[in-house]
């Protein structure tokens, strides 16, 4: 997988920035958002599933920080969106859309996350 900054989804400047280089807490964060993110997605596709819409602010609140410090813009966007159209109780049919959005694009992030992680303990 090429993870070159021309198609690299994440931009770790933020994190850089906090943690002055020190690349195991670099890590550590994208360890974290490995576990997390999927898992918070899953439980939003879940509540799609169960037209639990009010469910899905809570989820997204939780799930945009750990998106945020990664630099991921478009996830950020959706996630957002996702969150604000489910407190406000609008877009329901557009929700699952976002979500399933939200989904692939974190399924591509996971991989370039990975690769990353594996070349740092390579290294």
């Amino acid at each position: 997988m090429n993870t070159s900054t021309t198609n690299q989804l994440f931009d770790l400047s933020y994190l850089n920035q906090v943690f002055q280089g020190n690349q195991d807490m670099i890590n550590n964060i994208i360890q974290l958002f490995l576990e997390q993110v999927p898992q918070y997605i899953g439980e939003m596709e879940k509540c799609v599933e169960r037209q639990d819409f009010i469910s899905l602010h809570p989820l997204a609140h939780k799930a945009k920080s750990s998106i945020a410090m990664l630099g991921l813009k478009n996830m950020e966007q959706q996630v957002i969106t996702i969150e604000e159209d489910s407190r406000k109780h609008r877009n329901q049919i557009g929700l699952g859309r976002l979500v399933q959005e939200l989904r692939a694009e974190c399924n591509l992030v996971h991989e370039q996350l990975r690769c990353l992680l594996d070349t740092n303990q390579a290294a």
